[in-house]
């Protein structure tokens, strides 16, 4: 938080990295200017097919993300995500245009936003299932369990039409594996601070059935070290070291997963979860909570059918059925967390139904409606608030649409109307009509095309929002969704086969957003604080996500995001413009090597990889009175295996130059982590 220089090593290590892939824009250009001597492709099926990049000889995808690949977006796959101690916070803060918020230690809270929006603008799903709240608005990624994610899908800005909400700022999707064959695996982890975790999973699959189901456990003492500048930020004659308190964390996680084969190519997906999490409730690192405890439990549940219909079965119908309820209790016996009450309970529960198609009108034209039906609500113990009472039910038809114009050239579109009734206004069967959509033009080959979308999108108020969630934090029942507009341009390429540099791509946008009728709370001449629509915002900046095979065993990579987010509310009673908790730059390079065996007889192959974040510097409050320094991190893993795969291990080294990190004021982050897992898979 101390104005400070930040970690030369790491700065360097960061553009010493970096550079390593400079030159792969200008590479991947100068390659691609044979792309019309190409062969062309046939049906406008094939020119929509996922962008792919060589890698050790095998072909590996490059970052279209596969719901909606006329839009910016980005993936993560299985590799990505087996580190040992890797959580979704670690994962994503590696990929463009995504700041992640921790409160500290692992598997302790935390959150993603994507370009400059807040968390609560930003719809997180798991198998399908939104996880934000509706009392902050938020999905805890803490409770994402990647030990069974498949991949992770990153869209920055614009949703697809599978999230019920499109977003002010995007969306992100946890795909877990899906069970195809008869398969089993055990694991363990060990790190610093006592995190620990186990986990064990089994796969069966007998003819038109497979499924697969597993647990896991894991724990911490997250007892790390921070320097305690005692509230005086300028003056470091009176800093200490200290040791977290309270923050401490066990958790349980159980899955499964079934897929029913019903011929025809229809499929039947059922997907169940329950999660329970105890934690101490750590406060600021100045006045530490001694005795404040919190649980959270956790029980989703879906169950999807596809069926293939048409002639030739081109045309696609979906249903699916989802519920997910989420419980939240607090213990403050000593009244540290500001609860007014010694117990608090909050229960949260979503029922979903939504039926879709994707119809294949001609080869050229391809539309996708999509009815859906939510009923959520909110009970609250003690039930002295009208949030204890809060309901909604909504409605929402949204259709997409691509026209292939030719081999070169298409249009995409997506409308969305959304009705949501709280009660809040008897008179009014809509409290909230939103209707949301967007346009988008993509231009080129299968190996280089340029994209532009422009697009409004909305938030709808959350019932904590419309309700109040405590005596002193009251709600507002007139309360508008906030809105914005968003445009975004850019180019999406990799090299062809036999390129001088192998397995080279590039995905690079720039982007705007101007967004209006932002919530903010003011405090009443009676004490408490209440929202209302005020706030103006105008984001711009630019992402870039490049990279190339240095050689046949070494890659590289390099995400970047410069963002420029200015508070333009006319009412404005700060100087500072810029807005809070978003840093202005961020880097993440990446540099891995992979290599194998010619026999593998034993000893399967073996892997190394050092990636690193940079983040400028940040304002902590929107006068800009605070500053949390900018930082950089340098991890380092390795990992090998043996007897085909089936056995491996992993070691990570988290923050290897220990620097002192923080994302939230007075919430302290663990400095150098080492953690070990050990995996057998058959």
């Amino acid at each position: 938080m101390r104005r400070r220089r930040s970690d030369g090593a790491g700065r360097w290590l960061v553009l010493a990295a970096g550079s390593a892939v400079a030159a792969a824009p200008a590479a991947v250009a100068e390659e691609l200017r044979g792309a019309g001597a190409e062969q062309r492709l046939g049906r406008a099926a094939a020119a929509t097919a996922p962008l792919e990049v060589r890698v050790e000889g095998e072909r590996a995808p490059a970052p279209a993300p596969p719901k909606d690949r006329a839009v910016a977006g980005s993936v993560l796959t299985r590799d990505r995500l087996t580190g040992a101690g890797l959580v979704a916070a670690d994962v994503l803060r590696t990929q463009p245009g995504v700041q992640v918020t921790e409160s500290g230690g692992f598997g302790g809270p935390a959150t993603a936003a994507i370009r400059g929006a807040t968390a609560a603008q930003t719809p997180v799903y798991l198998a399908g299932v939104r996880l934000n709240d509706e009392v902050a608005g938020t999905a805890d990624l803490s409770l994402v369990p990647l030990w069974l994610i498949e991949r992770v899908e990153i869209y920055r800005g614009n949703a697809p039409i599978e999230a019920d909400r499109l977003g002010l700022g995007g969306a992100i999707f946890f795909e877990p594996r899906r069970p195809s064959r008869t398969t089993a695996g055990v694991g363990a982890m060990a790190g610093s601070f006592g995190a620990r975790r186990g986990w064990a999973f089994t796969g069966v699959s007998a003819g038109p059935v497979s499924s697969i189901v597993g647990v896991s456990a894991e724990a911490a003492a997250n007892r790390y070290a921070f320097v305690d500048d005692r509230g005086t930020l300028f003056d470091a004659s009176d800093d200490t070291v200290q040791r977290r308190q309270n923050a401490d964390v066990r958790a349980v996680d159980a899955w499964a997963l079934a897929r029913f084969d019903l011929g025809r190519g229809a499929t039947v997906d059922v997907i169940a979860n329950g999660a329970g999490r105890e934690q101490g409730v750590p406060r600021l690192a100045l006045l530490p909570s001694r005795k404040a405890r919190g649980e959270s439990r956790r029980a989703l549940a879906s169950v999807v059918t596809r069926v293939p219909f048409g002639g030739e079965a081109q045309h696609t119908l979906e249903a699916r059925t989802s519920f997910i309820e989420a419980r939240s209790e607090f213990y403050d016996p000593l009244l540290e967390l500001a609860l007014l009450t010694r117990e608090l309970r909050l229960a949260g529960r979503r029922l979903e139904q939504s039926l879709g198609a994707t119809l294949y009108l001609s080869d050229r034209f391809r539309v996708r409606p999509m009815l859906s039906a939510a009923r959520e609500g909110i009970s609250r113990e003690p039930d002295d608030i009208p949030l204890a009472r809060a309901r909604r039910t909504s409605a929402r038809g949204a259709v997409s649409a691509e026209l292939r114009l030719g081999e070169w050239l298409a249009l995409h579109a997506l409308g969305s109307g959304e009705c949501h009734a709280t009660g809040a206004d008897p008179g009014r069967p809509c409290d909230v009509l939103a209707p949301s959509g967007r346009v988008g033009v993509e231009a080129g080959s299968g190996r280089v095309r340029l994209l532009a979308t422009v697009g409004r999108y909305l938030r709808v108020p959350t019932l904590g929002e419309v309700y109040g969630v405590s005596g002193v934090v009251h709600g507002n029942a007139a309360l508008e969704p906030e809105s914005s507009v968003t445009l975004e341009a850019g180019i999406r390429a990799h090299a062809r086969r036999g390129a001088v540099l192998r397995g080279a791509y590039i995905d690079a946008f720039v982007f705007g957003r101007a967004s209006s009728g932002l919530i903010a709370y003011a405090r009443s001449g009676q004490g408490y604080v209440a929202p209302y629509n005020v706030d103006r915002a105008r984001v711009l900046g630019a992402e870039l996500l490049t990279g190339v095979e240095i050689t046949s065993f070494l890659r590289a990579e390099v995400a970047a995001t410069l963002l420029d987010p200015r508070d333009t509310t006319p009412e404005r009673t700060t100087a500072n413009d810029v807005l809070p908790f978003r840093s202005r730059l961020v880097v993440a390079p990446r540099l891995r090597a992979d290599w194998k065996p010619s026999d593998g007889a034993v000893l399967s192959g073996a892997s190394g990889e050092v990636r690193a974040v940079y983040q400028s510097s940040r304002y902590a409050d929107p006068a800009g009175l605070g500053v949390i320094a900018e930082q950089a991190t340098v991890d380092v893993e390795a990992e090998a295996t043996w007897l085909g795969g089936h056995l491996a291990a992993r070691a990570r080294v988290a923050d290897l130059l220990d620097a002192r990190r923080t994302d939230i004021v007075g919430y302290p982050l663990p400095g150098r982590s080492v953690f070990f897992t050990l995996e057998s898979t058959w």
